[in-house]
């Protein structure tokens, strides 16, 4: 994500939406007009891509008008709003209503905890497809009771539903989950889910595990042995005590649990593994010679590079796409030299799996592959081509690109046009508009994005004035698709450009500009706020409320003025008053520092849930320089997950919150506290050495902590 300095992205998407009016208007009116049901359904779908809360008045009442129809449930989906969330719940309410699974998805995509309730009602509903996406609805929004009411699906008459919830659990990671998972090896009597349950037991990488892998091992059934021999390799055992229960396995019938014995014991008995793997490279089989080159790609011995570079030569093309990961772990220009020849490879599919490692080479040759670029005819293959081209910024290529697009090649060419978009190919983008062909969405799409990333924000004027003049219906159908996916890409501010940025910049500044202009008697509105700013960083919390209240109502749709209300509010022991505004003005692209302010509320009143919610919404809006927000964000929400028993999840964001301030004594306890909880007493244990001898002697919690040494 780009760093956007001192001005929040929200402001950005906040022009895109003013600057997409026209279009937007367009498609609104479509939804009054006689028109056909694709179209008036097309536009809707694009207004919920835009995310315009202006339009929300219009996708809701299609929501309630059209019943019998999917796409204005996905629309609300694509908004991701809040407000509509009550008529969700009451049509699931409706035994007769259609499309249930597309509601209950919609409630995962908008993630408001207020569907949780039904959503875990759901997971037991008949319909297999409700179960599935309750299910994921409740592992996006997350809780401290989702784990067990996943875990009751473990029982579920439908394997598919069974393997999806296994998945879950495994992304999780969450111990409470392990007993049922246990309990559910030993009562499954298929062997492909046998297989998958050890999987995600294997994720847990606990020692208590130990005796139900070793079942595993005994299985049959080769899927449960390969997982079963993977699931072990994770455990802190001893190496001779992994070799003792694994060697046996040397040799088996099945490449899988082969290969992963090799990978297992690579370090505990390295000689045995490498004869091991020259048998499998004798193979007039080529799955078990694939094998040897997986095991190779993932294990380190004194003789591989000359192991890996017969495999390269191998005659089936399986083994040579395989060879080629297993190259490149290799060390030095090795990687290089063995990839170069296999870019000419007769099969399409190890050329593209060249370009691919070469991609992940820093220093790997652009002159090869801009000379493969010139012959090449595979679309997978110059898919790939590209990717290399425009992460290394090769504007050597644009006029190789240029070039092909003349050709107009079909599946190739929006990749080829994304590709000038991303070289700052203004000129050549200019040119190729003939080329284009009819208006196609998926080609006119990234033309317009391509355009957006050079700066070009006549982009948005032009797909008005499309909307507005087409006449046939098809063209209106095309370009509410275009501007669907263009609204959908520049709200995104992930995926700006400088240029786009500093072409967006200037829209803001006019928009900021556009405050001050709007007048008090005394005093312009920039003036007035730059002085309440002023007045609220100096500590003069009620002289800045004075001047931001009269503010705070002439541009209530303004999250900057409404913060600093908020904050001289809760400077001023006003602590209500603040939430209560703090809580209006949030959005998943909200005003940063008010959610950070919402959780120091939460953090304060002990809202554990509260402020999960709030600071997951927010964690990816913080960049990794931003070290002051770093640290009040993950320290808090790993404490929060910590009262929350989601031990995990806090030791991550603890050990987020650590690394930019190490000497965070309160963060460090608590990472002690999560690893003693789940059994990691080693790591818990170093932790509280390290604060007993950090911490003063009058500290109280230092006495907390020699308690709990002498208790591991």
């Amino acid at each position: 994500m780009n760093d956007f300095s001192d001005i929040d992205s929200f402001r950005f998407v906040k022009v895109v939406r003013r600057l997409l009016e026209p279009a937007t208007e367009e498609m609104e009116n479509l939804q009054k007009e006689d028109c056909s049901d694709e179209l008036r359904f097309e536009a809707l779908l694009s207004l919920g891509k835009i995310g315009d809360n202006r339009s929300l008045p219009v996708l809701t009442r299609a929501f309630e008008e059209n019943p019998d129809y999917i796409e204005p449930i996905t629309a609300l989906g694509y908004l991701k709003s809040s407000t509509p969330v009550p008529k969700l719940l009451e049509r699931l309410k409706d035994p007769d209503a259609l499309f249930k699974e597309e509601i209950v998805r919609v409630l995962g995509e908008i993630g408001d905890p207020m569907a949780a309730k039904t959503l875990m009602e759901l997971l037991h509903d008949e319909d297999r497809m409700v179960r599935y996406y309750s299910a994921r609805a409740l592992h996006k929004m997350g809780g401290r009771d989702v784990v067990q009411s996943l875990c009751s699906l473990l029982n579920d008459p439908d394997e598919w539903i069974v393997i999806n919830v296994l998945e879950i659990l495994s992304k999780l990671n969450d111990p409470e989950a392990i007993p049922a998972l246990v309990g559910q090896f030993e009562v499954a009597r298929d062997s492909r889910l046998k297989a998958i349950i050890i999987s995600s037991l294997s994720t847990f990488a606990e020692g208590r595990l130990l005796k139900t892998f070793e079942t595993g091992l005994s299985s049959f059934d080769p899927r449960i042995q390969a997982n079963s021999v993977e699931a072990i390799s994770r455990l802190k055992i001893p190496a001779l005590e992994m070799k003792r229960k694994l060697k046996k396995f040397y040799g088996h019938p099945n490449n899988r649990v082969r290969g992963n014995v090799c990978i297992a014991l690579a370090q505990a008995d390295s000689e045995m593994v490498k004869s091991e793997i020259k048998q499998m490279l004798e193979s007039t089989d080529a799955s078990t010679r694939r094998s040897a080159a997986f095991v190779l790609a993932k294990v380190e011995l004194p003789e591989r590079v000359g192991l890996i570079h017969r495999l390269l030569q191998d005659s089936n093309f399986g083994v040579r796409k395989m060879a080629l990961k297993a190259a490149l772990e290799l060390e030095g220009n090795v990687g290089i030299k063995e990839i170069l020849p296999l870019m000419a490879d007769e099969n399409q599919w190890v050329r593209k799996q060249a370009v691919e490692c070469a991609i992940r080479i820093e220093d790997f040759s652009s002159t090869s592959v801009l000379e493969m670029f010139e012959k090449e005819q595979s679309p997978a293959v110059i898919e790939s081509i590209l990717k290399f081209i425009v992460e290394r910024n090769l504007k050597s290529a644009v006029g190789m690109i240029f070039d092909r697009i003349r050709r107009e090649p079909e599946e190739e060419l929006p990749w080829l046009i994304a590709a000038l978009g991303h070289l700052g190919a203004i000129e050549e983008l200019g040119k190729v508009k003939k080329f284009l062909g009819p208006v196609r969405a998926e080609v006119f799409s990234e033309y317009f994005q391509a355009l957006l990333l050079n700066g070009d924000l006549t982009v948005f004027s032009e797909l008005g004035k499309a909307l507005k003049d087409r006449k046939r219906e098809n063209e209106m159908l095309t370009w509410s698709r275009v501007a669907g996916s263009v609204g959908s890409f520049a709200t995104d501010t992930g995926r700006y450009s400088k240029t786009m940025y500093q072409a967006l910049l200037d829209e803001v500044q006019k928009d900021m500009d556009g405050l001050a202009a709007m007048s008090l008697p005394a005093k312009s509105g920039k003036e007035d706020l730059a002085e309440a700013i002023r007045l609220h960083d100096a500590g003069e919390h009620a002289k800045a409320k004075n001047l931001l209240e009269p503010l705070a109502k002439s541009f209530a749709d303004d999250d900057e003025i409404q913060f600093y209300l908020a904050s001289s509010c809760y400077n001023l022991g006003e602590m209500a008053k603040a939430q209560s505004m703090l809580e209006k003005i949030q959005r998943p692209d909200g005003y940063l520092e008010a959610a950070i302010l919402l959780g120091q509320i939460y953090f304060k009143k002990k809202e554990w849930r509260l402020l999960i919610d709030c600071y997951e919404r927010v964690s990816a809006q913080i960049v990794d320089n931003d070290r002051r927000n770093f640290i009040r964000v993950f320290g808090a929400l790993g404490l929060a997950y910590f009262h929350e028993k989601a031990y995990d999840k806090a030791i991550v964001a603890l050990n987020r919150g650590l690394q930019a301030n190490p000497r965070d004594l309160s963060s460090s306890y608590h990472l002690a506290l999560c690893y003693y909880a789940i059994g990691e007493t080693e790591k818990a244990k170093k932790i509280l050495e390290s604060l007993r001898k950090t911490l003063p002697a009058d500290s109280k919690v230092l006495k907390n902590v020699i308690e709990l040494l002498q208790r591991i």
